[in-house]
């Protein structure tokens, strides 16, 4: 679970802003809340929801979490610079590196991970474990120095070639690559469990994102697929997974069959997703030795009870989008912390707030330890009484000097106050400025 993001110095963001899903003492919704079972843990919350104007901030917040988890997931080749976009309204932050921290829980442990970097490298790199009392290092890295806390436990039991390999590691981490990468690529065990939380436990959604494995996901877990997709009424009687014939079939273009033929790894039990126009489709091997492919279909009745096939293409914009919205909800069950640009585009209000409803208060989400963060323009979501708690909240906005601030509504005396109006009124600010329109300086005909 997220517990705290900080980012410095990147995009809209110059100086230090910090995001964090920290319970407050607030007492509404207590089921929001994930509680430490010992002194040492944070009580976490499972929703947050952020707001602002348009170029406020807010998908550059996200952009942010997604550039560092990227960074750290993927790194960059040898002689590749690092794709940093600094804050360009302070002359004086070209010539600063960019900082990025995640607090998050792991393992049943808390952990801050985090490094600062430039365009050419790597300045600062650190993971500790965090306590009640105080912070443990596990490793910290100055420019080409790594310096490694042996005597935590995470290193216990290292015989002396694995101790003297992770110090040669670290001394041979390029410039421009993280240390936590290359212990990934190196396969230094004592820290994949880090590197995992990033690469799988932390999921980032932008508005034009497509889940690729969506065809062989909803294959695995149809009955589920279907009973949110009737939850939520669209007039779909069922989703299915439709064989199509991969050789004859002219949906997949011919150069891209022969390519996938060339490259597939036959006889090795694996599946390969491909994606042409709005079609997402899972490729495997079939009986014979040839190749199969399957895509996900859906079924609605005709004035007779006939069912007739639609393709997905087919289906409104907010149909696709609640079905993609799928794999996030079968995560939500499984530990897993989402990350969501505009989570209202092209869905109903009433149905967004039908689907924060269902996370919260649905037991198949209520014990689990996952998350789900997401910037909005909904104001129907602003509902403390009924929905989300105040600590839940958040706004973001810019200052003066065009620089992006984060603040929440955690401590703000609001329980008598309409939100919504507030909100639109500008009470809590993080919305757009706009002249009057005879400023405009149009001529009336």
């Amino acid at each position: 679970m997220l517990i705290r993001f900080t980012v410095e110095n990147y995009l809209s963001f110059n100086h230090l802003v910090e995001f964090n899903l920290i319970a407050s003492d607030e007492r509404r919704h207590s089921h929001h809340i994930l509680k430490g079972e010992t002194e040492d843990k944070i009580n976490l919350l499972k929703t947050s929801i952020l707001y602002g104007a348009n170029a406020s901030g807010k998908s550059n917040l996200i952009k942010a979490m997604n550039f560092a988890r990227q960074f750290i997931v993927h790194g960059v080749s040898k002689n590749r610079s690092i794709n940093v976009k600094h804050f360009k309204l302070d002359s004086t932050c070209s010539q600063k590196p960019s900082r990025f921290e995640f607090e998050f829980c792991c393992e049943n442990q808390q952990f801050a991970y985090g490094f600062s970097i430039d365009n050419k490298k790597v300045h600062e790199e650190w993971l500790f474990e965090m306590k009640h009392e105080n912070d443990l290092p596990i490793f910290e890295r100055v420019g080409s120095t790594i310096s490694f806390n042996f005597n935590h436990p995470l290193f216990s039991n290292l015989s002396e070639d694995e101790t003297h390999e992770i110090g040669y590691e670290g001394r041979g981490t390029r410039d421009n690559l993280l240390f936590l990468t290359n212990c990934q690529e190196r396969n230094i065990k004592q820290l994949k469990f880090i590197y995992e939380w990033f690469a799988e436990k932390l999921i980032i959604v932008f508005t034009n994102s497509k889940h690729q494995a969506l065809t062989s996901l909803a294959k695995l877990n149809l009955d589920f697929f279907n009973k949110v997709v009737q939850f939520f009424d669209f007039g779909i009687k069922k989703i299915k997974v439709e064989e199509i014939d991969f050789e004859h079939s002219s949906e997949i273009p011919t150069k891209l069959k022969e390519e996938i033929r060339a490259e597939f790894p036959y006889g090795e039990d694996t599946i390969q997703f491909i994606s042409v126009s709005s079609h997402n489709y899972v490729v495997e091997e079939n009986s014979s030795g040839g190749l199969k492919a399957s895509k996900l279909v859906t079924i609605r009745h005709d004035e007779q009870g006939n069912e007739i096939t639609f393709e997905m293409s087919e289906e409104s914009e907010g149909t696709q989008r609640l079905i993609e919205f799928i794999p996030m909800l079968i995560g939500l069950a499984k530990d897993k912390v989402f990350v969501i640009d505009e989570i209202e585009m092209s869905l109903h209000p009433l149905l967004i707030k039908k689907l924060f409803e269902l996370i919260l208060n649905h037991d198949l989400f209520k014990y689990a330890e996952s998350q789900l963060i997401a910037s909005t323009h909904e104001v129907n979501l602003l509902d403390i009484k009924n929905l989300f708690r105040k600590d839940e909240i958040w706004f973001i906005e810019k200052n003066e000097a065009s620089e992006s601030i984060i603040y929440s509504l955690a401590n703000a005396e609001v329980d008598n106050l309409n939100i919504v109006d507030g909100y639109l009124n500008g009470r809590f600010g993080a919305v757009p400025f706009i002249k009057d329109i005879k400023d405009l300086g149009w001529n009336e005909e």
